[in-house]
């Protein structure tokens, strides 16, 4: 039954790489949004394009700075013998955590701009770094995992509750040590 298990949590090397460019293709995209919010005040096509103006250059260079370093840092975490037998619980939580923050920079990029740029500007190479640590402390790993993905689905929540819009800015750090947390929980062998 072991064998048959990890033969399935098996990546293949050209599959993990194809995993880590589709994630940071997703960050790039998401960086793009962000960034149209706060450089351009929108994210609109038509004003990323037509009224942003001088502004469009920093946006680029926001989405090239996200692509250049998950290009990068993918190029290691793929070819890493400490990534391989984590990398599909790792690349999950990876997944689930930039859907999180992808709906709510769609649902209210005003609200969520800043903070979608500070975690994209290295804290989720940061969860990643920190994965392959204690991979044997199970119990410990999935409650980190599972307790940090629920903490941050209710953190991004309160952005669409009034009441706790005025405390926007005060739970920053708690978004970006749950979504650090949620990488590192995920970072566990069987």
């Amino acid at each position: 039954m072991r064998e048959k298990e990890s033969k399935y949590e098996h990546v293949e090397l050209s599959h993990r790489a194809l995993l880590m460019t589709a994630s940071v293709v997703v960050k790039s995209f998401l960086m793009a949004i962000a960034a149209s919010q706060v450089f351009c005040g929108g994210i609109e096509p038509s004003i990323l394009f037509f009224q942003c103006g001088t502004n469009v250059g920093y946006v680029a260079a926001s989405v090239a700075a996200v692509a250049l370093m998950g290009g990068l840092f993918g190029n290691y975490v793929v070819r890493l013998k400490t990534f391989e037998p984590i990398f599909a619980r790792m690349m999950k939580a990876d997944f689930i955590i930039t859907a999180m923050y992808f709906a709510v920079s769609f649902s209210a990029p005003s609200m969520i701009a800043g903070k979608v740029m500070i975690w994209l500007f290295g804290m989720w190479v940061l969860g990643m770094l920190l994965a392959p640590f204690n991979r044997e402390m199970t119990i410990l790993k999935k409650v980190t995992e599972y307790g940090s993905l629920v903490a941050l689905g209710a953190l991004l929540t309160a952005h669409f509750i009034p009441a706790f819009q005025e405390f926007g800015s005060s739970y920053t750090l708690g978004m970006m040590v749950s979504s650090v947390l949620g990488m590192f929980g995920a970072g566990r062998g069987k």
